[in-house]
């Protein structure tokens, strides 16, 4: 299946459709919310419900025939589509943060071409970032977005790990650091010349990482499992969504810097 498919006008239509539902949830946030509680105990909102029916409706309305995954509505049936484009969306990716009231928190769009990812786009509107990808570059605010594959790993360097993370040792001497959502943390793996972040590594499911995985691709980064495997699509799909191990989104030239940091504990 060809994952060059959307139009520049295409882009256009997916940077204002996430950028607007970010904006309206950043109103909702201001306001006074009710919390409640999913069956698996983890924080849900209103404004979970309504990103995520906004950017469907929007979305549908103007595609024909793409698959949705969205966070909010997972059932048994749910499945990604091999043969068809998949519009896998997380419609606030840090929910406890922003029913905290604190800005670490996106929506995230991923768009699956079958199993493979081909676009990506992820708004925070509380930190006025906008990330996105077209078809061949990621781009940050609108300016292109590429990694720098030589960060030195020093006091200053930074890395970013999930809540989940269980049984992890980290060998690092720079800042460990946890914002509380993984979209976010991800792309900012891309914007290493700036923030000068080496790695992030998580596990979740893939609507927490989809929208981000193009950006980080397609800015020069790259994304693997702990262990050293590549990411599958395929097996993540029949797995519930849910990554297999620890994945691990970097920007330097050598895995094995990554490993050295991320220790299993024996």
């Amino acid at each position: 299946m060809e994952k060059n498919f959307l139009s520049g006008e295409d882009i256009t239509f997916f940077i204002e459709t996430v950028k607007s539902a970010g904006d309206a949830a950043l109103k909702f946030q201001k306001e006074d919310m009710d919390v409640y509680r999913k069956d698996d105990l983890s924080i849900v909102t209103e404004a979970d419900f309504r990103t995520q029916n906004f950017l469907t409706d929007k979305i549908s309305s103007r595609f024909t025939g793409f698959n949705f995954i969205c966070e909010e509505n997972i059932s048994e049936t749910s499945s990604l589509s091999k043969d068809r484009i998949n519009v896998i969306i997380d419609p606030i990716d840090g929910t406890a943060m922003f029913s905290m009231h604190l800005p670490f928190w996106c929506v995230s769009v991923g768009i699956f071409a079958g199993f493979e990812p081909a676009y990506g786009f992820v708004y925070s509107p509380g930190c006025d970032l906008l990330f996105h990808t077209d078809n061949g570059s990621s781009y940050l605010n609108g300016k292109k977005l590429e990694v720098d594959h030589n960060t030195p790993i020093e006091k200053e360097t930074n890395i970013f790990y999930s809540s989940e993370i269980k049984g992890i040792k980290l060998n690092f001497p720079g800042k460990a650091r946890n914002l509380g959502s993984t979209a976010l943390h991800a792309c900012l793996t891309a914007d290493n010349r700036r923030n000068r972040l080496l790695a992030f590594i998580g596990k979740s499911y893939l609507w927490d990482w989809a929208g981000a995985v193009p950006v980080i691709e397609k800015a020069g980064g790259s994304i693997k499992y702990l262990n050293g495997s590549e990411i599958n699509y395929t097996k993540i799909a029949g797995n519930g969504f849910k990554l297999e191990d620890y994945a691990v989104a970097y920007n330097c030239a050598d895995f094995e810097t990554v490993t050295g940091i991320f220790k299993r504990n024996s």
